[in-house]
Formats: structure tokens, C-alpha cells, sequence
């Protein structure tokens, strides 16, 4: 078995190293600049809210930010920031040294991690970070710190608190242990309580450009076909994490065979639909099936909204969706129907998997009934619109 399965966790894309890893953060240097101003300004917040999408970098720059705390041999005075500097990555970078060498290999004692707990006999992940996970925190944080120096506390993710944990947070951070930073990362903030929200000090995160996700993506030893950076960077939403699973599991493909199944209606090649199932999908490998759901999803998004707006996304994920998607989609009223079809489609992948239902037949069916939504589209009524 491998490390990874040896020792599961739920703050780490499978397959992609533990953010603590990474050297250096790429992208992101308005939150760069943001976190060292604090710093050099002493008016660093204790509770931080890292928010954005899943795999933009949110867990590195928290790294980064424990990294540099407990490492650097740099006093605030010293440090001078530039808001058009190109030195600020050589600025946070890490001190070589004993501590980083603990921090790397998880055993630095001034670095706790909350976390979902794993169950060895369900082979899975618990649902939420439980009261105890808190409760084992606030032992932590009333432990003294054996230097007099920082420490700091991930949460990764806030999403994961049910409402126990939740609570038992917020009397800690209510009144914080002395020179100890937390931080919270979170994929959904907006769903997170207010007075959570309110105790910390927030930082957006967005969307990876093009040029830094292919930098990110490649950082992991992953290689990109030049032709496949501007499809990746679309289907991602700007996500590393995403990008890379995308590539681990061949969904580029997957989305383009979606795509020419779909270009056939309203003449379904079932042949050609049973050859995707047999091509993408093991029997029982659920997320192999997730992504197919994933990669309808986007589909269904993009067919969407070039009804929506009467005009091709731009730009298309491969040369010939633009002519697909005004094809099936060439209307605001053809949006309102495939719309309804998307969440016909998806609760029945859902429904159909859980139920265990064959995958080929699941995706059969499913371009069955895409073929009788085209049909029920009005093509008089679009045109006249």
C-alpha cells in the first residue's frame, strides 16, 4: 500500500503532494502583500478566514504563512514591502533548519492541525470535525509554548464544523490563546455562521490565471499539452486541485466525447455511447462516475449559457463546442428547458448510482432522454425569438 493509503487525509488531494510541501505560493500576490503589511505593521489578525474555491491555493498559503512565522530569522522592522516588489516570495520563503524540517515531516509541536478524522473500519472519511476534535484544540491551546514563541492552528476546512464544534470554536476564539494565529479555510464562507465570520480577519481567494495554474499544475510533476492549457484552465475554473484530478482522470477527453455524443442529437449513437461507458468507467470505481457527472455538469452550465446570452462561450473548450452548444442551445427559451433537463439528468446519475444501477446503462439512458428534451424544443419558437 502506499503512503497515501497508509495514511489518509482529508486536508490532501489524492495524488497531488500535501500543500505543506510546496516551496513556494504560486499567484495570489495581492494576499501576499495583504499578509506581510499586517506583519510588518504588527496588526496581524489572530484568526484568519482563507475563502475560496477548492484547490486555488488556500491550504499553501496557510503553510506558507505558518512556514514563515515559525521559521523566519527576519524582524518586522527589517522588512520593507513594495506593493510592486518581486522579491515578496523570496521574503516568505522558509528558513532552512530544524523547524521546517519538523514542520515538513508533521512533527513540529507549535503547528496543530483540525481536521475530519478517518475511520479504519468504513474506510472513510467522518462527515465533520466532532466536538472532540475541538475539545483535543483547546487542550492544545492551554498547553504554554515551550519558547514563548508563536504557534498556529489550521482548520481545514471550517466547512467541516457541524454545529457542536462550531460552537465549541467559537468560545476559543472568543478570547484566544496568547501569540497563537488560526486559520480557517473554508470552500463555501457564505454558508459558515456570521458570528464565525465575524471573529476572523477575511481573504478572498480567486480563480488561478491561465499562466499560474499551468506554473501550479506543473510544480507537481504533471505534464500539459500546450493544446490542452486553455481547456484545462476552463473546466478547472482556475483550480489547481481540480486541474489536476481533471488530468489524472482523463475527463478532458471524457468532456469532448460528451460533446460529440451531444452534437449527434437528435440522432443518438447508442454505439457510441456504450463505447464511452466502456472506455471511462470500471464497475463500482465511484469516482470514475463522479466525474462523469462532474463533466455533465459543465455541460449542461456551458449549453446553458449560450442560450442565456444568445452567443458561444468564450472561449470553447475545443474548437468545435461553440458550433455544439448554439446548435442544441440557440435561445434564452431553450435555456429554461435544458435547465430543467440538467437537474432531471443529474438527480438520476445521482438516484441510478447509489441504487447501483449498471454505469452503461445509466449513461445510455441519460443520452436517450437528452435526445427527447432537443426534441421537445419548439425550432419554430426559437427562431422566431
Amino acid at each position: 500500500m502506499t503512503d497515501e493509503e497508509d495514511n489518509p487525509l482529508s486536508d490532501k488531494i489524492v495524488g497531488i503532494p500535501h500543500p505543506k510541501l510546496a516551496k513556494k505560493l504560486i499567484g495570489h500576490s495581492t494576499q501576499k502583500h495583504y499578509f506581510l503589511n499586517s506583519y510588518i505593521s504588527d496588526r496581524l489578525p489572530q484568526c484568519w478566514l482563507l475563502a475560496g474555491d477548492k484547490g486555488v491555493g488556500k491550504a499553501t498559503f496557510a503553510w506558507m504563512i505558518a512556514k514563515f512565522l515559525l521559521t523566519t530569522n527576519q524582524e518586522p522592522d527589517d522588512i520593507k514591502v513594495d506593493l510592486n516588489s518581486s522579491n515578496i516570495d523570496s521574503i516568505l520563503a522558509p528558513q532552512d533548519g530544524g523547524t521546517l524540517t519538523r514542520i515538513i515531516s508533521g512533527s513540529e509541536q507549535r503547528i496543530y492541525v483540525v481536521r475530519k478524522g478517518y475511520n479504519e473500519k468504513r474506510k472513510a472519511f467522518f462527515k465533520n470535525i466532532s466536538i472532540d476534535d475541538i475539545r483535543n484544540l483547546q487542550s492544545y491551546c492551554s498547553l504554554s509554548i515551550a519558547d514563548g514563541g508563536r504557534r498556529v492552528i489550521i482548520i481545514d476546512t471550517a466547512d467541516d464544523l457541524n454545529s457542536n464544534s462550531c460552537n465549541a470554536l467559537l468560545k476559543l476564539l472568543e478570547e484566544p490563546p496568547k501569540n497563537t494565529l488560526f486559520l480557517l479555510i473554508s470552500h463555501q464562507p457564505n454558508l459558515l455562521l456570521p458570528t464565525l465570520q465575524s471573529r476572523c480577519q477575511k481573504l478572498l481567494f480567486s480563480a488561478l490565471s491561465q499562466h499560474d495554474l499551468k506554473a501550479v499544475v506543473t510544480a507537481t510533476g504533471r505534464e500539459i499539452d500546450p493544446a490542452e492549457e486553455v481547456s484545462l484552465s476552463i473546466l478547472s475554473n482556475g483550480s489547481a486541485g481540480v486541474a489536476c484530478r481533471l488530468l489524472n482522470s482523463n475527463s478532458l477527453n471524457l468532456y469532448r466525447d460528451i460533446l460529440n455524443l451531444a452534437s449527434s442529437l437528435p440522432n443518438l449513437n447508442t454505439k457510441k455511447a456504450m463505447q464511452l461507458s466502456q472506455a471511462y468507467f470500471a464497475k463500482g470505481k465511484a469516482a470514475e462516475f463522479e466525474n462523469f457527472i462532474e463533466m455533465m455538469q459543465k455541460f449542461f452550465s456551458r449549453l446553458c449559457k449560450t442560450g442565456a446570452m444568445r452567443s458561444p462561450i468564450s472561449p470553447s473548450v475545443t474548437n468545435d463546442e461553440a458550433k455544439i452548444m448554439t446548435y442544441l442551445c440557440p435561445s434564452l427559451s431553450s435555456a429554461h428547458l435544458w435547465a430543467e433537463a440538467a437537474e432531471i439528468v443529474i438527480a438520476k446519475l445521482h438516484k441510478g448510482y447509489l441504487l447501483n444501477i449498471d454505469v452503461e446503462s445509466l449513461i445510455i439512458d441519460t443520452f436517450i432522454y437528452l435526445e427527447k428534451c432537443y426534441n421537445a424544443i419548439d425550432p419554430n419558437r426559437i427562431i422566431n425569438e
